[in-house]
Parts: C-alpha cells; structure tokens; sequence
C-alpha cells in the first residue's frame, strides 16, 4: 500500500526525522482522505467466541503508563471475549533486541497470530520479517513500523493529536503569542515522529509563537521534570510546554508547580492521574489516546485473521481532547 511504503522512507537517520515527520505527515492525510480499506473500530465484527486462537504480544514496555493500560486492557478484553484465545504478553522493556528475541521466542512456540507494539519503528521491523519466513500473521497496534508485510494496523493517526496540541496552545496564548517547548518521545518512534509533524503544521508554522527548546524526555515522567526545570530557569518568560505523552506533561507540571510558574502544559493517552489534574485546573489538557478501544479492536482483528477472516488493513481509533469542561466524562 502506499502508505505503508512511504514507512520504509522514514528511518533515513536521525538528523533528518523532523524532515521525515513531515513528507510522513503529508502522506498521512492524503491517504485518509482516499483511503479504501481503513475502517472504524466499530465497523469490525467479532469473531465466534469459541475460536481457538493462540495470539503472541510484543509490548514495546510496559513502564510506561499507556503502554502498561494498553497492554493490560489486550489481555483483559481477550478473557472476557475469547476464552479460548490464548494470550502470551512480553514485556520488550524498551529494548529493540530484546523484542526481537522475544518475537523468535513466540515463532518458536508456532503461536497462530503477533500482535505487534514496536519499541522502534525502523528496528522493530525485523518482527516482521522474522514472522513472515514463519508464515505467522502481524497485526501492529498503537504505533507502526517501517516494514510492509502486517496485516492490519490498529492505532490512532498521531498527526492528529499533534495539531490538536498545536492548536490548543495557540488558542490559551492568544494573539500575543509566547515562547513553548516540546517534550518529545522515544526518537523514531511512529507516535513520536507524527505527534510532532502535526506540530509542525500548527504551532510551530506560526511565527507568533517561539519554541525555543525541544528535547526527548523518552516518554519518561522524571526526565520531564528535570528537563522542565532546566527550561524554567534558562528561559524565564517561557509560557507553555507541549508534551508528548501524559507521564512527560506530569512531569512538566511537577515542574512547573514545585518552581511556582503557571505554564500552559498539554499531554496526550488522557491517563488517570492527568486527567484527575484537568478536572483540578492544574493540568490545562490531555488529548485521549482510547487504550481500550485500540485494546478491543485489536483483539477482535486478530482473533479474525487467526481463524482465516478477512479484516480491513487499518482501523481508527479517535482521539479527543480533555479540559476541565469535559474531564468529568474520562474520569476513572
């Protein structure tokens, strides 16, 4: 498909991923707005409950807070539905080799399906290949790799809550404007590499507003903070910091409130402890990244593609965007 070969383009280095997140941004949309195949969770129906499946999954962590929900909600959606799947989770630990030694561990065992969260999506392809000469079938879930052969991709488009960050922030500056930051994720990453394009055509496109540092806090709550701190005290009129995730926003408000500034300061996953600090009026948003809604309609793609059915090559997920209006309705 032409989006999934525009994937292989991405990882040409790191000195050139902003570069990367842009053609990559462009491509998304268009393929969106023609797309044949992509579908909505909801268009999916389940297969029969009693399919015998055994379904191997490569977590890319599960330190991190969404990644932990995500990988939780697999397994829980899996035994409430299917309680003849058998689900075997490993933890890649953030560790591209690790992944793949697991990802031979599961070939190894003839599991019927992999469901595939990759720690890195140039890296991470290597799953894929090792599973295609295995004749095992890959569905990918949240984030994506560069390789071409999985079946189905279940996840949401990151470009998406990339402007939906870009957009809020100009929208709490007004037309004055100010100086921001961003809190990248794990560089190379899909959700990283996108969030950030869909930056690129917002905020970071509008000359009324200066980013005047970016970094990648590797999706980790403690280096946000620490990264937060040193920005606060090198850029006294800094006004907003845009984050990545939500554990790296926690981090910038601990930050921000240990050194007594108001900053403005979004996320995205809509975590609970992030949404809790919406409703507060301490955290100005969050952008949801649906963990069980990815978690179900990954299940039930592969359960239907373990059992020989057909199922569309990608499925959206939405996101949507959390104040204090609204926090009330995401709470936990």
């Amino acid at each position: 498909m032409k989006f999934k070969k525009l994937m292989a383009m991405l990882m040409a280095g790191t000195m050139v991923l902003s570069m990367g997140a842009v053609s990559f941004a462009e491509e998304a949309e268009t393929e969106t707005e023609a797309a044949q195949e992509e579908a909505a969770p909801e268009d999916i129906e389940k297969a029969a409950a009693d399919s015998e499946v055994t379904i191997g999954v490569l977590m890319k962590t599960m330190s991190d807070t969404y990644s932990n929900k995500l990988g939780e909600a697999i397994e829980a959606y899996a035994a409430e539905n299917y309680p003849n799947v058998t689900i075997q989770l490993m933890d890649g630990q953030a560790d591209i080799a690790k992944q793949i030694s697991q990802a031979e561990d599961l070939i190894a065992q003839k599991v019927d399906v992999i469901i595939l969260n990759p720690q890195d999506a140039d890296g991470s392809a290597q799953v894929l290949d090792l599973a295609a000469d295995a004749g095992i079938p890959v569905v990918e879930v949240n984030t994506e790799t560069t390789s071409t052969d999985y079946v189905s991709y279940v996840g949401s488009n990151d470009a998406e809550a990339g402007e939906m960050m870009g957009n809020f922030v100009m929208e709490q500056l007004g037309e004055e404007g100010g100086q921001y930051g961003i809190l990248e994720g794990e560089m190379g990453q899909s959700a990283q590499l996108l969030r950030y394009a869909g930056l690129e055509t917002t905020i970071l496109a509008n000359e009324n507003f200066e980013c005047v540092a970016t970094l990648s806090a590797s999706w980790q709550r403690d280096q946000a903070m620490s990264t937060t701190e040193d920005w606060l005290s090198k850029y006294p009129d800094l006004k907003a910091v845009i984050c990545e995730n939500d554990d790296m926003s926690m981090g910038a408000l601990q930050a921000a409130e240990s050194n007594g500034r108001e900053l403005v300061i979004i996320g995205v996953d809509g975590i609970s402890d992030a949404v809790a600090a919406v409703s507060e009026g301490r955290l100005s948003a969050s952008v949801l990244q649906d963990a069980d809604g990815q978690a179900s309609t990954v299940v039930d793609v592969a359960v239907k593609v373990g059992v020989g059915e057909e199922v569309a090559s990608r499925y959206k997920v939405p996101f949507q965007l959390i104040t204090q209006d609204n926090a009330a309705d995401f709470m936990e």
